[in-house]
Formats: structure tokens, sequence, C-alpha cells
């Protein structure tokens, strides 16, 4: 997803305090976002409900959310208002609770607000893009460019660093998750009886890259490029031995293997897989199409090749296998493979179901689809090399070094432990007399 530098964007008022509701929500989770907004609403009957909005709808829904105690998510889902179904993430906050604390009890919000303004000036970082008076303290917004939920893990570091640098001020430091909700402008704080409302802001979104830096230099801590060269630095000087093994591989990068493998399989039967497994076949590579993103047209692909690979299924049963690929390719991608509704096996699981025996898919080089006793081989050869590379011995090395132990040698020889090996450390052990 191709995105413009965010400090092109246009802001919808030059003056915060004058945003509506309408105009906050448009500038917090802007039109053709990934993923959708969710919100919270609290019940008269003490219950929360809650939504998440697709295809920009929450506007239409907004005048029902300003007559009660509303809330809408900072980052973006797909489906629930969960950590693990976060779509991307979309900006760094702070929940200043500053009637929490000694130097800030019983100030206005007007104060506060300027006195954290010039505590982050102070420190070289940028003001929040949105400041709200919730009606019971302040919450602070700085908006990033939309990054992907994969980005998450340095978003929380990020995160931590800039609640921390807000501790004196009443920053909550539970209010660290991706799917925080703060409160909706112009909606009722139930507990103070006051509108909320905005109060200030630079109305800019932020590159997160320069952010992150400006974050971790105001804490004294290295920036992202300084920790890499760190990192790196660490590795040359404490080198691994033995072969790398390849490891974390993508959804799509996976798929792609085991596609080339029933591909493989297909070839070593001549083109055409064997009668009894071609229904079987054609669903596992119809589901290799679903993870891969660029995969062009699964319609043809799915047809043309249960044409060449699959003759004789019947016409039903391949349209079966491509109504439900193309249904399948056609949800929205997720971190986790069963989030989003899209078929995925383990490798052992289709040679199972492919009757792959452990001899075949090291005859063909198999990758990914290996039964379980195969993948197990290769383990214990890959672990073998590695321990040799690392100088150990073999089993046969170690027994033949070590099996005095237990024949005791020595007893045949006449004479003592001790000195069967102090003559064998000197190389002048007698021979053992033979019938």
């Amino acid at each position: 997803m191709q995105h413009t530098d965010p400090r092109e964007f246009a802001p919808l008022n030059p003056i915060p305090q004058a945003l509506t509701p309408e105009d906050y929500i448009s500038l917090l989770h802007p039109k053709g976002s990934l993923g959708g907004p969710a919100t919270l609403t609290m019940l008269p009957d003490g219950r929360a409900k809650s939504w998440t909005y697709y295809k920009d709808t929450l506007l239409d829904q907004l005048p029902t959310f300003l007559d009660a105690p509303s809330f809408v998510s900072l980052n973006r889902f797909w489906g629930k208002r969960k950590n693990n179904s976060l779509a991307a993430v979309n900006a760094l906050f702070v929940d200043l609770d500053y009637r929490n604390t000694i130097a800030w009890r019983g100030k206005t919000p007007d104060k506060v607000q300027a006195a954290y303004s010039a505590h982050l000036a102070a420190r070289g970082l940028p003001q929040p893009s949105i400041i709200l008076h919730t009606g019971r303290g302040v919450a602070a917004i700085w908006l990033i460019q939309e990054l992907p939920w994969t980005i998450k893990k340095r978003w929380r570091a990020a995160l931590k660093a800039l609640i921390e640098l807000s501790l004196s001020f009443g920053a909550d430091p539970l209010c660290n998750d991706e799917s925080r909700v703060f409160r909706i402008p112009g909606s009722i704080n139930e507990k103070s009886g006051k509108r909320v409302g905005i109060a200030g802001g630079t109305l800019q979104r932020y590159l997160f890259e320069e952010l992150e830096d400006q974050i971790y230099q105001s804490s004294g801590r290295p920036t992202r490029a300084e920790y890499l060269a760190r990192k790196e630095a660490r590795k040359k000087r404490s080198p691994k031995t033995g072969a790398a093994m390849p490891r974390g591989l993508t959804q799509a990068q996976r798929f792609r293997q085991i596609m080339e493998d029933l591909e493989a399989f297909r070839s070593f039967f001549g083109g055409m897989v064997p009668v009894g497994h071609r229904n079987t076949w054609l669903h596992f590579y119809a589901t290799c199409l679903t993870h891969i993103p660029d995969a062009g047209d699964i319609e043809a692909q799915i047809t043309n090749m249960a044409a060449i690979a699959t003759p004789g299924l019947k016409t039903i049963d391949v349209q079966a296998t491509v109504r439900q690929a193309v249904d399948k390719a056609s949800r929205p991608t997720s971190h986790c493979v069963w989030k989003d509704g899209r078929y995925s096996y383990k490798g052992s699981t289709i040679a199972e179901k492919l009757d792959i025996s452990p001899q075949v898919a090291r005859d063909l080089g198999l990758r990914q689809v290996v039964p379980v006793e195969e993948r197990r081989h290769r383990k214990a050869v890959a672990e073998r090399s590695r321990r040799a590379a690392q100088g150990a011995a073999t089993r046969d090395e170690y027994l033949a070094e070590n099996s005095a132990s237990w024949t005791k040698p020595w007893l045949a020889l006449g004479i003592g432990r001790t000195k069967y090996y102090e003559l064998k450390k000197a190389g002048t052990l007698p021979e053992l007399a033979t019938a």
C-alpha cells in the first residue's frame, strides 16, 4: 500500500478547537484507511456496546454517539477490537491523569496542557497532533502515517518510552495497548458530567521513524539506527558456527514452497496426479494460491491446472474448488492464519493426505510437504552436522575412546586402573595376549 509523506497532510481546519466531531473522526481515520475504527458506548443500564466500522460508515452513525459516554479506537482493526485483530497502527498517545499527581492535582486542564507542552519542547519532542480535555484529564495524541500490524513491536517500545517521559504529569502506564480507545469529542464524560473537547494540537501526521528516534533521544536511548549498528557489532564479535537454517518464512513464502513441492510430486508421476489423490491435490494447489498476494487470476489458474494435472475430475468438483479459493483469497489478510478464514495446513498433513513417504520426499527434495518421520530425520542430520562443525566426536569415536570404563582392560593386564591410564597416555601399554 502506497503512502504519501504525512508531512504533506493538509489539516481540515487550522484551528484545532474549531474542529467538529466529524472533523476529528476524519482526521483520525481518513477515508481509504486499512481496517476500520472501533467504537465503544456505555449504555444506560451500565453495559458497554462495541462496533467496528468499515468503508467510512462511522461518520454516518456519529450523531448517535454524542449523547452518551462514547469512545473511538486510535488504531484500526479487522473485526473485533482485539490486539490480535490489529490491521494498522495509526497513533502514539498518552493519557494524563494529572489529578493523581501531587504537583498537578487541583490545577486546570489548560495549565496542565501548557506545562506539558513546555515539557515536550524542552526535550526536543514535537507537539501532539491533537490534545483532548476528557472531562477528568488530558489526552495527547500523535498521529503517524498508517503502518501495518507487523510494526507493533517497535510501536509498543516507542509508546512505552513516551509514557515514561510523561509520568510526572500522571501518564497512565497501563494505557499502552493497541486496542486503546479515547473519548469522542462532543460526547459526555459520565464521571464528571462534562463534554469532551479538542483543546489544541498541530493537526499533523508524523513519520513514525522520525518520531520514534526523537522519543528515544529524549529519553537518552539509542536511535533505531544506533541500536541496529550495536546489534550488528555484537553479531560480529560472537559469530555463530555451523550452517544457518532458514527460519521465519512468511505465509506467502511457505505456500510458494508447498506449491513447488506439489508440482514436483505431479512431475514424479508424469505430470498427472495419481487417481484417488486428484481432488485432494487440486484443493491443496488452490489453497496455495489463496495465500499468495500476487497470484493473479486464481479461477483461470485452477481451471487450467485441473485440465493438466487432474484430468477426469468432475466439472462440479473443479468449480467447487474454484469458488472456495476465490472466496478465501478475497478476504482481508491477517497476521494470524486462523483468523483470516483461509485454509492452512502443515506440510506433514499434506504429505499424509497424498501418501508421500519419507523416501519419496527425500528423492524429490521436497522442502515443506514432508512426513513427520522425514522431518525428524532431517533435523537429526542437521544436528549431527552442526556438532561435527563444532568439533564434537561422533558416537563411534566417543565409544572407542571411552569403552575402557566398562571393559576394564587393566584387570586382564594385572595392573591397576590408574597405572593403566598412565601407560596409555605415555603410549607404553603392553599388548594383551591372544589365544
